[in-house]
């Protein structure tokens, strides 16, 4: 990967600082997170000590005693997010040093993001904001924590991540998709892959960007504004054309079915600030996903049901007010949203009531007054022209691209979009799998930005290691066995590089102190599964052969 010439060639050490480079220590860091499974930058000096006499032979460096503590750490990653301008050239350099080396197809890229929440004190009264870490929309559920966005692009087949950035925790998605697109533009070397996103990159500026600069896209609309009306209207008028989509597969390669849909071409415009127009033609891939539609019905009919329950122990309280107690109900239609499928009416009866002005049981001349009192009943109708639609349309949803029909259709429209696991699995590891951002105990914003900059790398090679591991078995057609612990005999042809590195776990080397000059061992000959694995990953087991001498100590 070349990730210590990269970043020493991008940044330049201080004058002050000796020992390992910054590429150097970034490449020790990197293989302790991958081995550890942790970033937690007190922890590493130990490890580093307990690992020395490997590291300095396989890698030739002379690695001091006090090379990895958490001062000498913090200053690499508060560098190295220092610049975004840098923290972008590292990554492009990566990039496309990965695709060439591996000789990885440049037609699909993704990209999304995803907030991390963080226990951080927010800042007191008085204080700046700070400059990563706000309050803001949390796809965690959290919205109670502070929290920093990470973006991140990931490039089919392999998945492999090509760009990250650190974001504020308030930021938008929505201005985000155009510079991300030109930034892959850059690293790709040209314009022509299909940038495929989430529907809030579908915007008509974003659209137009990318077709006027002779790229494609593929984005779902969402479902705001005139889409939804529109989207009924072509299932209405389009029922005769509607196809049944072939069975795909899903990530893990099993058959799905999928639904049904049908394709609307159109031409789109847009004007720009200065008054110059771009056009283009537009494929709209109209789908029905059968799984999707019955988990929105379910969805609708439990929605409509607590609405109604909760309608119905709905009381008028004592002196209210009509229109007090319809706005009641109106927000308990809005908490459920059902707001278009029930309509709610407070109807008033008057009527006439003594009132006794004596306590106690009243007799026939115990003195009383006659009282006007309104009664309030909620009146609750269901909208079941609103509901069945509701149904009908449920599942429905239409993805937009430029790319002619030739080169994209139905069926490949949903399989791209189906692939946008690849992203979250990485955003998976970074959330609470191998390659853990979290817990967050660092502040400062250029060492958060470091951090993550420094765990794409390690992304990177989890990636990679699993892309070569699977287009091996792909060639052979031979899948691997024995990485299921209980289930030895269990086979897979798609294994993850957890489960790979998993088999190299309990090797120890044997060092012999006594001897002159010092000779070390495995403590075991390497077996059969860990010979194949080093096999699939194009290794040599001589790299494991430590019958050399060993330099002095």
């Amino acid at each position: 990967m070349q990730v210590q010439q990269i970043i020493d060639s991008v940044w330049s050490i201080h004058g002050n600082w000796q020992g390992l480079s910054f590429g150097q220590l970034a490449v020790l860091f990197v293989v302790y997170v991958i081995q550890r499974r942790t970033h937690t930058l007190s922890k590493m000096e130990v490890w580093l000590k307990q690992h020395r006499l490997v590291v300095e032979q396989v890698t030739g460096w002379q690695v001091g005693e006090k090379e990895a503590t958490d001062d000498r750490l913090g200053i690499l990653m508060e560098s190295l997010g220092a610049e975004e301008a840098a923290g972008y050239q590292m990554q492009r350099q990566l990039s496309q040093r990965q695709i060439q080396a591996y000789a990885l197809p440049k037609q699909v890229l993704r990209y999304d993001t995803s907030s991390f929440s963080v226990y951080h004190a927010p800042p007191k009264a008085g204080e700046a904001a700070h400059e990563v870490l706000r309050f803001g929309y949390s796809k965690d559920r959290r919205p109670d924590l502070l929290q920093f966005k990470q973006g991140l692009a990931t490039l089919d087949p392999a998945g492999l991540p090509l760009f990250t950035q650190t974001l504020p925790g308030e930021v938008a998605d929505d201005g985000l998709y155009i510079p991300v697109w030109q930034e892959m533009v850059a690293t790709l070397g040209s314009p022509d892959f299909l940038f495929v996103a989430d529907c809030k990159a579908a915007s008509q500026e974003t659209r137009a960007t990318i077709a006027k600069a002779q790229g494609r896209y593929l984005f779902p609309l969402p479902l705001t504004g005139d889409t939804p009306a529109w989207l009924q209207a072509q299932v209405a008028q389009h029922p005769s054309e509607t196809i049944f989509l072939p069975t795909v597969l899903d990530e893990r390669g099993h058959p799905k079915q999928y639904g049904q849909g049908f394709v609307v071409e159109r031409s789109q415009e847009y004007v720009w600030p200065d008054g110059t127009r771009t056009a283009w033609r537009e494929q709209c891939f109209v789908t029905r996903s059968d799984a999707h539609a019955q988990r929105k019905q379910r969805a609708l009919r439990e929605r409509l049901q607590r609405t109604a329950q909760a309608l119905h122990g709905l009381r008028p309280k004592s002196d209210e007010q009509a229109a007090q107690f319809a706005h009641r109900a109106q927000q308990v239609l809005v908490a459920h949203q059902t707001t278009a499928y029930f309509q709610v009416t407070v109807e008033e009866a008057w009527h006439e009531q003594k009132r006794y002005l004596r306590r106690g049981r009243p007799g026939p001349h115990t003195p009383f007054e006659i009282q006007t009192v309104c009664h309030l009943t909620l009146r609750v109708e269901r909208q079941n022209d609103a509901i069945a639609q509701a149904e009908q349309m449920a599942g429905w949803r239409v993805y937009v691209t430029n790319a002619s029909a030739p080169e994209m259709n139905l069926t490949q429209a949903i399989a791209y979009y189906r692939d946008e696991w690849q992203v979250e699995h990485g955003f998976h590891r970074f959330k609470g799998g191998s390659l853990p951002a979290l817990p967050l105990a660092i502040r400062l914003p250029e060492r958060i930005r470091g951090l993550m900059l420094l765990l794409f790398v390690a992304l990177q090679a989890l990636t990679l290691i699993e892309f070569v591991s699977r287009r091996t078995l792909a060639q052979e057609q031979t899948p691997l066995a024995g990485l299921f612990p209980g289930n030895p005999k269990r086979q897979t042809s798609r294994p993850t590089a957890e489960q790979l590195l998993a088999v190299f776990e309990y090797l120890h080397l044997i060092v012999e102190p006594h001897e002159t000059p010092r000779r070390c061992y495995l403590n075991e000959p390497l077996s059969k599964l860990q010979v194949r694995v080093l096999d699939l990953l194009q290794l040599s087991p001589d790299i494991y052969r430590f019958g050399k001498v060993l330099a002095p100590p």
